[in-house]
């Protein structure tokens, strides 16, 4: 009788003999009729001339994979912080985000389930129960919509968190967002190339705050580039459509206006400038809304599927709490030309 060989048998070597592939062997030696019966033999053969023993246990296992038609995602938390519940889902300037991350945790095997944050009743301490007790432990954190966030009171040692575009000031977490700095300067070039000259930069105080200034801080680099003649103040109030908006422009005449507002143009025209024969008008975070204008096309759902990997990489990683060191994805937006330009 040969004597058996303590050596484990897997069944790449099987493979390897029997010049074929792994799921040919397992297939022959489950019977699977998949594989001839000339092909089944031989393997059948090296098998046992090897002593090959199959693992119970993985067989269990596979077994029981194999018999589930249907793969069970497992769920993320999507909390929404702003007023409206259902912003980030029909406003098309936020949808995208939306999509991006729902499309990134679909080819992950996970999904989106949201969470609102103001539903009546709702606090921190509740919405951790919640999401404790149905076992989710992956949290993508929207800012709010309009407005400012405070402090967010999460169990955090039980969670694995992410946000997107800065709009959680407090505590610091990992997130994704678009790089505003590097942004504002393709705008800048793409349009100095077209022929403006006088650029005209309208950046509302808090999206300022919220891109850490680093729009401001490319204005600042452009005026250091041009005659003091030619330097336009910024206009920072927050929605522009007063008589000191209407002042502004008057006063200024730029060539162009460069903005992240839908209804930049409509402002444009009521003061009396025809777009984009009179003034060109640039919008700095297009997606699904002004399709047609000329601007940064922001990569909105890039953002989103990015800031939704990384909720997932610290779950694979089982890695959980406030971060040490908290991680920033800059996402480059990328020029459109559109009607609002010359």
């Amino acid at each position: 009788m040969a004597k058996k060989n303590d050596t484990v048998v897997s069944l790449g070597t099987i493979a390897k003999l029997a010049g074929v592939s792994r799921m040919a062997v397992s297939k022959a030696l489950r019977h699977h009729p998949g594989v001839s019966k000339a092909t089944r033999a031989r393997i059948e053969r090296i098998a046992k001339k090897l002593h090959y023993t199959p693992d119970a246990r993985l067989a269990t296992w596979m077994s029981h994979v194999r018999s589930t038609k249907k793969r069970e995602s497992v769920a993320l938390a999507w909390l929404n912080t702003s007023d409206d519940e259902s912003c980030w889902r029909k406003l098309l300037p936020l949808r995208p985000y939306w999509e991006g991350a729902m499309k990134r945790c679909t080819e992950l095997g996970y999904h989106l389930e949201s969470f609102w944050m103001h539903e009546p009743g709702m606090t921190n301490r509740h919405l951790s129960q919640i999401l404790y007790q149905r076992g989710i432990q992956g949290v993508l954190i929207s800012p709010p919509y309009h407005r400012d966030l405070g402090h967010v009171r999460l169990n955090w040692p039980h969670f694995a968190c992410a946000t997107f575009e800065r709009g959680l000031p407090a505590p610091a977490l990992h997130q994704a967002t678009q790089d505003y700095y590097s942004n504002l300067i393709l705008v800048i070039k793409r349009l100095r190339r077209l022929g403006y000259q006088r650029l005209a930069f309208l950046i509302p105080d808090q999206s300022d705050s919220r891109a850490q200034h680093g729009c401001r801080a490319a204005v600042a680099y452009y005026h250091t580039q041009i005659p003091a003649n030619q330097r336009i103040p910024v206009a920072s109030n927050r929605d522009q459509v007063g008589p000191e908006f209407y002042a502004w422009l008057k006063k200024h005449r730029p060539d162009v206006v460069i903005g992240q507002h839908s209804d930049l143009v409509k402002w444009v025209e009521k003061a009396g400038f025809s777009v984009p024969r009179d003034m060109g008008v640039v919008h700095l975070a297009l997606e699904d809304d002004c399709n047609d204008w000329a601007g940064i096309r922001a990569n909105k759902r890039e953002i989103g599927a990015a800031a939704a990997g990384l909720v997932i990489s610290q779950l694979q990683n089982h890695q959980f709490d406030l971060p040490e060191h908290a991680h920033t994805i800059l996402i480059q937006g990328e020029w459109q030309t559109g009607r609002t330009v010359k």
